[in-house]
C-alpha cells in the first residue's frame, strides 16, 4: 500500500505514511513545525502527527501506549510491524521537546500545540476543550439545590400536577429525573429507545414552568439537539408527550400556551454560528435562558460541548438527554457515555452514589416501546452487552417472530426483497392516487438502514435494486426521471428558507399541472415545489448514522463485509433499536460477530477528570 508523500526530512514517518496511518494533512503539519524549529527530534514528529491524526478518527487524545492500536488500522500485524518507538522514551522525548507543554501548565502562555497529560499526548485545542468541560460539569453537579430556584414543596406540588403523587413504594425514574433536573444546575437523563425520555423532559418543563407561574417568574427554556432533524423530533415529541394523558395534569393556561409555543433549536442556532467556525455566544456573551434541554446528546463532540458550557450563565440549568449506546458525534469525543459511566460509576446502570456527579445521572431502564418479552429488545441488549453467541442465537431462533436473519442470496432473502418492493409499490401508488398522507406514512412502513452508502449492501445499491425492480412492477413508472410520482426523498442539508432541516423526508407527489415534494406537518402536509428543492437524495435506503432518533415498524439492517472497519457494536445497536415491531438483519455471521466484537474506542481523559 503507497500512502502520501513523505517530506524531506519525516523518513521516519514514511512507514506509516507508506501504510495509510498518516495522510498529508498530518505529514505538512510535521514538515511545517520541522522546517520552523530547527532540531525537532523524530519522535516528537511522530507525536505530533499521531495527536493531529487522532481527532479524525473520533479521538480526543492518544495514550502513547495505545497508539498502534488507536491510530493504525484494523489489521493487528501492519500495526505491530511499524517502528513504534518505546512508550516510555517516546514520553521523554515528548516532554524536553519544545512543541509540548506539560499538562499541570498547558494553558499558560505561551502556548504550544502540543500537551502531554502523563502518557496521553493531545492536540493544545482538545486539552483545553476536555479540561473546560470536566471543570464546568463539576461546578454545576457542585451546585446543589440551594441554587435552583424550583426546589421544595413548590417543585413537589408541580411534580404532582404533571405526573401524579409520588409512590414511595415504586420508585418513578421518570419522577426522579425531573425532580434532580430542577433542583439543581446539572441533570443527566439517560436511557435506551422507548425509555421514556421525552416525556421525562416534557415532564420536568411542564413542573418547571408551573413553579415560575405560580411565583409570577418568566422562566425562559431552549430546547435544543445536533442535528436540525434532531430539534425537529424534539419539538414534535414534547408537544406529543404534553398533549398525551399523564403529562397535562392541572397546569395552567399560561403554562400551557408555553409549552405549546416552545421549538427546539440547533445547538449551532442556539450558540449563534458564523462563518468559519465562531459563535456569537459565549462567555462574554452567554445565553440568556434560565434552562436549557439538550436532546441526542451521544451526537454532541467535544469542542461543542465545551462551547455550549461555555456560553451557559452559571445559574443557568442544563439537562442533558440521550442513548450513550448510541453512535456518537462523527467529530472527535463521546462525552455523553463519559458523562453516565462518571455518574454512575462506570456500570451505565443505576447511579453508585460516587464521585462529583453522583446523583446527576438517572438511567431509565424501562422500555415502553418493547414490551418485556420484546425480540427487539433482547437483541438490542445481547449486542450492546456485547454477547454474540445470545445475539446468534435470538435471530436463529424460528420462534422470534420480531427478529430475523437472512446470511447470503437465498430464498429467504428473494422474499424480504419482494416485500421491500411491494411496500415501495404502496409508497407510488399512494402517491398517484393523490393520498398523500396515506403515502408518507406508507414511505415510513419497511427502511433499509445500511452501514455504508457504497458497496454492493450499501445505500445507493439497495436503492437501485428497490427503483428498477419498481420500474418493472408498477406500470408507467419512470424511476429515471428525477422527479417522478411517488418518488420518497430525504433533504440533505438545511434549508432555512423552505423551513426544512438536514434529514427531513417528503414525498414526490402531483400539484396543479405539476409536482411537488410534499413534508409532514403538525396541521397536515406542506408542499414545497421541486423548483425550490436541491439538496435532497432518494430515500427508499437511508445510512444508519442519519437513522439516529428515528422509528419504522420493519427495520431491514444491510451489514456489509466482515472486514469493514465501520462495523461497530453501536452501530448495530442503533439499527436494531430504530424498529417498533420488526428487525430483518442482512449480514454474514463473520459480519455480525465482527460488529458486536468491536466496540468503538473512543479515547479521552473525560471520563477520569469527571470521577477525580
Amino acid at each position: 500500500m503507497t500512502g502520501a508523500a513523505v517530506p524531506p526530512g519525516l523518513e521516519l514517518l514514511a512507514p506509516f505514511a507508506d501504510a495509510g496511518v498518516f495522510g498529508a494533512g498530518e505529514l505538512q503539519l510535521c514538515a511545517a513545525f520541522a522546517r520552523n524549529i530547527p532540531g525537532l527530534e523524530d519522535e516528537a514528529l511522530l507525536g505530533l502527527a499521531v495527536a493531529a491524526r487522532g481527532p479524525r478518527l473520533g479521538h480526543v487524545c492518544v495514550d502513547l501506549g495505545d497508539a498502534h492500536r488507536l491510530i493504525a488500522d484494523e489489521d493487528g500485524d501492519l500495526a505491530d510491524a511499524l517502528p513504534w518507538p518505546g512508550v516510555e522514551g517516546w514520553a521523554a522525548t515528548l516532554a524536553r521537546s519544545p512543541i509540548t507543554a506539560d499538562a499541570r501548565h498547558a494553558l499558560a502562555a505561551p502556548l504550544r500545540p502540543l500537551v502531554l497529560d502523563g502518557q496521553r499526548v493531545y492536540l493544545q485545542r482538545y486539552f483545553a476543550d476536555e479540561l473546560l468541560v470536566a471543570d464546568r460539569l463539576r461546578e454545576r453537579a457542585a451546585r446543589g439545590p440551594a441554587a435552583a430556584s424550583g426546589t421544595g414543596d413548590a417543585l413537589e406540588a408541580a411534580l404532582d400536577a404533571v405526573v401524579g403523587p409520588d409512590d414511595p413504594s415504586a420508585p418513578d425514574l421518570q419522577r426522579q429525573a425531573a425532580r434532580v433536573a430542577l433542583s439543581g444546575n446539572l441533570a443527566v437523563i439517560a436511557g435506551g429507545p422507548g425509555t421514556g425520555k421525552t416525556r421525562t423532559v416534557a415532564s420536568l418543563l411542564a413542573a418547571a414552568l408551573e413553579v415560575a407561574d405560580r411565583r409570577g417568574e418568566r422562566l425562559r427554556i431552549a430546547l435544543a439537539a445536533p442535528t436540525g432533524k434532531a430539534a425537529s423530533r424534539m419539538t414534535e415529541a414534547v408537544h406529543l408527550a404534553l398533549a398525551g394523558d399523564g403529562v397535562g395534569g392541572t397546569l395552567g393556561p399560561a403554562v400551557a400556551t408555553a409549552l405549546a409555543d416552545q421549538p427546539a433549536l440547533t445547538l449551532h442556532r442556539l450558540l449563534g454560528a458564523r462563518p468559519g467556525g465562531s459563535f456569537r455566544h459565549g462567555p462574554e456573551n452567554p445565553l440568556a435562558y434560565d434552562l436549557v434541554v439538550v436532546d441526542e446528546t451521544s451526537m454532541v463532540s467535544l469542542p461543542l460541548m465545551a462551547t455550549l458550557l461555555g456560553a451557559l450563565r452559571p445559574g443557568a440549568r442544563l439537562v442533558l438527554v440521550g442513548d450513550p449506546f448510541q453512535l456518537t458525534s462523527i467529530e472527535a469525543g463521546s462525552v455523553l457515555a463519559d458523562v453516565v459511566a462518571a455518574g454512575t460509576g462506570g456500570s451505565m446502570g443505576a447511579d453508585t452514589g460516587a464521585g462529583p456527579l453522583a446523583g446527576r445521572v438517572t438511567v431509565l431502564d424501562r422500555s415502553y416501546r418493547f414490551g418485556a418479552e420484546s425480540d427487539i429488545a433482547a437483541l438490542a441488549g445481547a449486542v450492546r452487552a456485547g454477547d454474540a453467541a445470545r445475539a446468534l442465537d435470538l435471530l436463529s431462533d424460528p420462534e422470534r417472530r420480531g427478529v430475523t436473519w437472512i446470511d447470503g442470496s437465498d430464498d429467504a432473502l428473494v422474499a424480504l426483497v419482494d416485500e421491500v418492493i411491494a411496500a415501495g409499490a404502496a409508497v407510488v401508488e399512494a402517491a398517484r392516487d393523490d393520498e398523500v398522507a396515506r403515502g408518507l406514512a406508507a414511505m415510513r412502513q419497511v427502511k433499509v438502514l445500511a452501514a455504508t452508502r457504497q458497496g454492493p449492501a450499501g445505500m445507493l445499491a439497495w436503492g437501485r435494486r428497490i427503483e428498477d425492480a419498481l420500474a418493472d412492477r408498477v406500470p408507467g413508472l419512470r424511476t429515471g426521471t428525477r422527479w417522478y410520482v411517488g418518488r420518497p426523498v430525504m433533504v440533505t442539508a438545511n434549508d432555512h428558507p423552505n423551513r426544512l432541516d438536514n434529514g427531513d423526508t417528503g414525498l414526490v407527489v402531483r400539484q396543479g399541472d405539476g409536482v411537488a415534494v410534499a413534508f409532514p406537518g403538525a396541521a397536515g402536509p406542506r408542499f414545497v415545489p421541486t423548483s425550490k428543492l436541491d439538496r435532497v437524495e432518494t430515500w427508499w435506503a437511508m445510512t444508519i448514522h442519519k437513522s439516529q432518533g428515528s422509528e419504522f415498524p420493519h427495520v431491514v439492517v444491510s451489514l456489509p463485509a466482515a472486514t469493514s472497519p465501520i462495523l461497530s457494536r453501536e452501530l448495530l445497536y442503533t439499527a436494531v433499536t430504530r424498529a417498533s415491531e420488526r428487525v430483518t438483519v442482512v449480514a454474514s455471521r463473520a459480519a455480525l460477530v465482527a460488529a458486536i466484537g468491536r466496540p468503538v474506542m473512543r479515547a479521552s481523559g473525560l471520563r477520569e477528570r469527571l470521577q477525580a
